[in-house]
């Protein structure tokens, strides 16, 4: 089984070039704002967790060009569906396969630290500024 597959540079090259308007600006390919001069992440349309045959070399149809804090990884966002999506699956596949969860006790309560006998009357030496 391979790690994650990710974009090579000169399909995100190609990926820019795509989501580029007429006037040159890069725009989000998720909710169409302009993010040029903007932290931009190339996202895989079907999450690469999800994918069965990772054998298979990705291009620039598997990705899209989204803005960090408009599409990508703002909160209710698509990294927020994926990464609910990805947990539904893994919990499906082990059920499937017949894992369960540890069933555990925790463990136990420590007890309660006790407090300090008195204060102290005077300061440390090291905190002393008479030195």
């Amino acid at each position: 089984m391979g790690g994650r597959r990710e974009f090579t540079r000169s399909q995100k090259v190609a990926m820019l070039k795509r989501a580029m308007d007429a006037r040159g600006c890069i725009r989000c390919e998720g909710c169409g704002l302009n993010v040029s001069g903007k932290v931009v992440e190339f996202d895989h349309v079907i999450p690469e967790a999800l994918i069965l045959n990772k054998e298979q070399e990705l291009s620039i149809e598997d990705g899209r060009v989204l803005g960090r804090d408009c599409c990508h990884r703002a909160p209710g966002t698509k990294t927020a569906r994926d990464l609910a999506a990805i947990a539904e699956a893994k919990r499906r596949e082990a059920r499937h396969l017949g894992i369960r969860p540890l069933l555990s006790r925790g463990f136990r309560r420590s007890a309660p630290q006790l407090k300090a006998s008195r204060p102290l009357a005077k300061p440390a030496a090291w905190r002393r500024d008479d030195q």
